[in-house]
């Protein structure tokens, strides 16, 4: 079993904190530690992925393009979107105007 000593913290330097000990105490990397098999939990292997976790891996980097491509357009059409309210806003108060323009002219005459 892997030991964890403690070290003499040199002048300046911060001493670790509890959790920095404790990742490397039950790290799931160090293959010496039997943490993880003792509370029966499965800990990521460096090993390589199997066929369906590649085909997985894969397609989830497909859905996250996708997923990144979509944004971008959705942020594209909600940009247009923007500019047209904006244009029509513009138009709509010109055509307030020109009506309250006829009005007044309408009402002024004898």
């Amino acid at each position: 079993m892997e030991t964890i000593r403690a070290e003499a913290v040199a002048d300046g330097q911060a001493p670790l904190i509890s959790a920095e000990v404790v990742s490397k105490v039950i790290s799931p990397d160090s293959s010496s530690c039997t943490f993880f098999k003792n509370a029966g939990l499965s800990t990521r292997s460096l090993k390589t992925p199997s066929a369906a976790e590649q085909a997985l891996l894969e397609q989830l980097a497909t859905v996250k393009q996708k997923e990144a491509a979509i944004t971008i357009e959705f942020a594209k059409v909600r940009k247009r979107s923007e500019v047209a309210e904006e244009a029509l806003e513009e138009k709509n108060l010109i055509l307030q105007r020109i009506l309250q323009a006829n009005i007044i002219g309408i009402s002024s005459q004898p």
